[in-house]
């Protein structure tokens, strides 16, 4: 199998072949099985302090899949997981995200969402709070581009 060559008009022809790394462009498969989770890490949009980020993320863990540099054309890809009971207050985001359940349940709003279950929140749309359930929650989180995140004091409608 031939490796992955520019084609002169901006694209890049895979052949198939598997890119060993994200500073590659092409074809990528995840082992997300063996890729471990880590402490959340501020992402470059973060308006917080270090301790605010610390504060808010007590507990949870990242799996990024991708995480992009800025001004590169990936979309940031991250499994998110809350502990047992973990609560992120009403809050909006600079951008859209999609959300898929994979492990645990949540609460969004008042809406609890088990494995499988999907929610879209637009850009600059107050929602929250996000509570994991007692089982704790693992979800994967997929937006355009990083997002900056406002916390919102009160709840939706107040």
């Amino acid at each position: 199998m031939a490796d992955a060559a520019e084609t002169g008009d901006g694209l890049v022809r895979s052949n198939d072949k598997l890119c060993s790394s994200m500073a590659e462009r092409g074809l990528h498969l995840f082992d997300v099985a063996n890729t471990p989770f880590e402490p959340a890490r501020r992402r470059p949009t973060s308006t917080g302090t270090e301790e605010e980020h610390r504060k808010q993320s007590a507990g949870v863990e990242h799996k990024w899949l991708i995480f992009p540099e800025p001004d590169e054309d990936r979309p940031p890809v991250v499994i998110i997981k809350f502990p047992p009971g973990y609560r992120f207050p009403c809050h909006w985001h600079s951008e859209g995200e999609f959300v898929v359940v994979l492990k645990g349940s949540m609460t969004i709003g008042d809406q609890k969402v088990g494995p499988g279950g999907m929610a879209w929140t637009d850009a600059r749309t107050i929602y929250g709070a996000e509570s994991a359930g007692p089982e704790g929650v693992e979800f994967l989180l997929f937006r355009r581009a990083f997002a900056t995140t406002t916390v919102v004091e009160g709840e939706p409608g107040d």
